[in-house]
């Protein structure tokens, strides 16, 4: 089928119209572009970009050395509590045994048989024994194992915080751990998985918060225990139970986080603090993700 032209004025009129159009096309976008220069020059709002904080409800959980940084160091190591404290952490974590002499020494199991290369339960060695020992588990040279008086004397003044777990040792050595916590200036937050222990501390030290640890394996009932806060294996750290816990009064320290993935999840479940072997990343993935204001120690430290 042949198409026909339309007439000739048709065609003048169609002209008209289109140059009408095409004109204001060019003012309208001339207009924007001159609002857009004068946005820019009277620093007006400024392109979206992604917030600063990462995950909703991300607050300011503390970054917690778990026995300080042991894949930098040797665990429970001066060493490992220096590298924690140089790669950011605002806390430190540690083990506390005492020897059959009465002096309490950081390790975290009953016996030096995994971590040092000596042999026997901490309960049957002397302090001068353990001295004498040197913890080879973890990167870098063997190192002494310090004594508590050794870590509160470097940690004295500072605003770091010791999470000092009180392992199962005799009711004298528990009493004789939370004193000399106590008579020191460090910030230190009493824990244990033993209600009775954590009773018996605070009898002691009543300035010094508390802190129940439960595990899957071991959850035990505070029972009145008036508690600064509770420290929960991941598998139990729910959104629902970390929740509870807030709405009790409870801070929320969640065990043991390594990767971002841990974090991420922790922090969106308003976590208070991340137990974490690598405080390095975890540093550096809090200071990028959530707001950062740093706290020496749960409420009423």
């Amino acid at each position: 089928m042949r198409h026909l032209d339309p007439p000739a004025g048709t065609r003048r009129r169609e002209g008209r119209a289109g140059t009408r159009t095409a004109r204001a096309v060019a003012l309208a976008v001339l207009t924007a572009l001159a609002a857009l220069a004068v946005g820019c020059a009277s620093g007006g709002p400024a392109p979206r970009s992604r917030p600063a904080a990462g995950p909703s409800g991300c607050g300011s959980p503390v970054v917690i050395g778990h026995r300080g940084a042991p894949r930098s160091a040797p665990e429970n190591t001066m060493a490992a509590f220096e590298a924690a404290l140089d790669q950011g952490a605002d806390w430190l974590e540690t083990d506390v045994q005492t020897t059959r002499d009465g002096v309490p020494v950081l390790m975290h199991d009953p016996t030096v048989d995994r971590t040092t290369d000596g042999r026997g339960a901490v309960a049957d060695l002397t302090a001068a024994q353990v001295a004498a020992l040197r913890v080879t588990v973890g990167p870098g040279p063997a190192r002494p194992v310090p004594t508590l008086a050794e870590l509160l004397g470097r940690l004295s003044g500072s605003s770091a915080t010791l999470l000092m777990e009180i392992k199962w040792q005799r009711a004298e050595d528990v009493a004789r751990i939370a004193r000399i916590a106590a008579a020191t200036r460090a910030h230190v937050v009493l824990y244990s998985f033993s209600a009775d222990h954590l009773r018996r501390a605070h009898a002691e030290a009543p300035a010094l918060p508390v802190v129940l640890i439960q595990g899957r394996g071991i959850a035990e009932d505070p029972a009145g225990l008036r508690l600064a806060g509770i420290a929960l294996e991941a598998g139990l750290a729910t959104a629902g139970r970390i929740a509870a816990e807030r709405a009790a009064g409870r801070e929320v320290y969640v065990w043991t986080l390594d990767d971002a993935a841990a974090w991420r999840l922790m922090a969106a479940r308003d976590a208070d603090g991340l137990i974490t072997d690598t405080p390095g990343p975890a540093r550096r993935w809090v200071d990028a993700n959530c707001r950062t204001g740093r706290r020496t120690g749960p409420p009423g430290h």
